[in-house]
């Protein structure tokens, strides 16, 4: 049973939402130095009376605007909107009197017993935040998936490199590339909520031999129906981000690849159709593109078992993959963003019917009523000055009536610009204008879900 929320956290959760809304009424260009300190400001005190969530979705706000500002390449403006919705969702629920919004400290990592684990793929990372390093995901007999997390405050080439560095394990010491490969007896194992694994010194493990992908257990993260691993990601992606599993919107593929297009490698899969596999990773150092590049064109007409990370609807980001025709060299699988796969690792492609290569139907487009949430962000109140209208209008022609209103309600509220009797302006817009987008994103995120539940399910559906 939760404590109730106490009036120190409603006031606590109104001064972010004010510090938040400021952010959304200038937009990037004006989120300076003065901006994020209102914000870090208000996560002190947010921090103070036990706001974990908030004040955690806050401090991500500020370094990503950060990163922005200096114009770091792994500046993500969806992540940043989703930040600032997350901020502003949970502040509400608290000032509404929801306990459960208001989260929990960083969980230690408590004992979870011995395991014995067999690697799976591992994938290197770099985050706007200013970390970079890589990430071994590994799987138990019961086919829980644990994490051993090598990421920290890094230039971001050093996460090219990262995965063949050293990680400790008690007395092993394997990189990530080999410890993908291999397994892990861990001895009184300890590890977070969401499946991160304790490393270091003060950890017993001893190497052991691994399992490929078509072996047990591994074998039975393939055997996942594709419905059940899209609930599993659409049902964590709702949570505040600390809180869902390291895993959860890991998907597991089989289907053969039939070329290429303008979103990426084309995989045709039994249940869903067509699949678009895209880079993880868009940095021209890392071999993902050209890797995938490679497939398309000389694995074409093969089958392949895919590891990646759900993107949208029919989109995944392309992790590892394995195939009985690759060279046992690569130890069973390659992992597309730490090694170069070459021609002679192709088995050549083969004929490929026109059919297979169809794109799925075009979606609702959604994608209108996300493209004006981040441009407020972006660019703040006078980005409602143009475009909105015409946006409305087509999300109406769609049969989107929902997205049409919402956006317009959006747009009113970026006209909106009253003085009170000394003509100086109300601040109070700003506070409308905060309501209005959050509105529009809340709506936003529920009808994305669906639209993307839909189109990995093969229906169709409208809002």
């Amino acid at each position: 049973m939760r404590p109730p929320v106490t009036e120190a956290q409603r006031l606590a959760a109104s001064g972010l939402v004010t510090a938040a809304s400021a952010v959304l009424a200038t937009g990037i260009p004006g989120a300076g130095a003065v901006a994020q300190a209102e914000l870090l400001r208000a996560v002190h005190q947010a921090r103070a009376v036990k706001l974990f969530a908030p004040a955690a979705a806050a401090v991500r706000v500020v370094e990503h605007l950060r990163a922005a500002r200096r114009d770091d390449p792994a500046f993500r403006l969806a992540v940043l909107t989703d930040d600032l919705r997350e901020v502003l969702v949970s502040c509400h629920c608290v000032t509404s009197g929801d306990a459960s919004a208001i989260g929990v400290a960083r969980r230690a990592y408590e004992p979870v017993g011995d395991l014995r684990l067999h690697g799976i793929f591992c994938e290197p990372v770099r985050a706007a935040t200013g970390h970079a390093g890589a990430v071994t995901y590994l799987a138990d007999a019961g086919g829980r998936i644990w994490v051993v997390s090598d990421v920290r405050p890094a230039d971001p080439a050093a996460a090219v490199s990262a995965a063949h560095a050293s990680v400790e394990l008690g007395e092993v010491r394997l990189s990530h590339h080999d410890l993908a490969r291999g397994g892990l007896l861990a001895v009184n194992a300890q590890a977070s909520a969401t499946g991160r694994l304790s490393h270091g010194r003060a950890r017993q493990a001893v190497s052991v031999s691994g399992a490929g992908w078509f072996d047990a257990p591994l074998n039975a993260l393939w055997q996942v129906g594709l419905a059940a691993q899209v609930e599993r990601w659409l049902t964590a992606a709702a949570l505040p981000a600390p809180e869902r599993p390291a895993s959860h919107d890991l998907a597991f593929l089989e289907g053969t690849v039939v070329g290429a297009d303008r979103r990426g490698l084309l995989l045709s899969t039994e249940h869903a159709g067509i699949v678009a596999v895209t880079a993880a990773l868009d940095d021209p150092a890392s071999p993902h593109v050209t890797n995938l590049r490679l497939l398309a064109t000389h694995a074409a007409g093969h089958p392949v078992r895919l590891a990646g990370r759900f993107a949208g609807a029919r989109l995944v980001a392309g992790l590892a993959f394995a195939a009985q025709w690759l060279p046992s060299r690569h130890g069973g699988h390659a992992d597309l963003g730490t090694e170069r796969l070459t021609r002679a690792d192709m088995p050549g492609a083969q004929p490929v019917p026109p059919s297979s290569a169809a794109e799925p139907p075009a979606p609702p487009p959604l994608h209108l009523l996300r493209h004006q949430l981040e441009r407020v962000v972006s660019a703040g109140r006078p980005a409602l000055s143009t475009g909105v209208a015409g946006d409305a209008q087509r999300l109406a022609a769609a049969h989107l009536g929902g997205a049409a209103a919402f956006l317009a309600a959006l747009g009113s509220t970026g006209m909106r610009r009253t003085r009170d009797v000394f003509g100086r302006l109300d601040p109070h817009d700003v506070e409308v204008l905060a309501q209005a987008w959050l509105t529009a994103a809340v709506y936003e995120q529920a009808a994305a879900r669906e639209t993307i539940r839909a189109a990995w399910a093969g229906t169709s559906t409208g809002y």
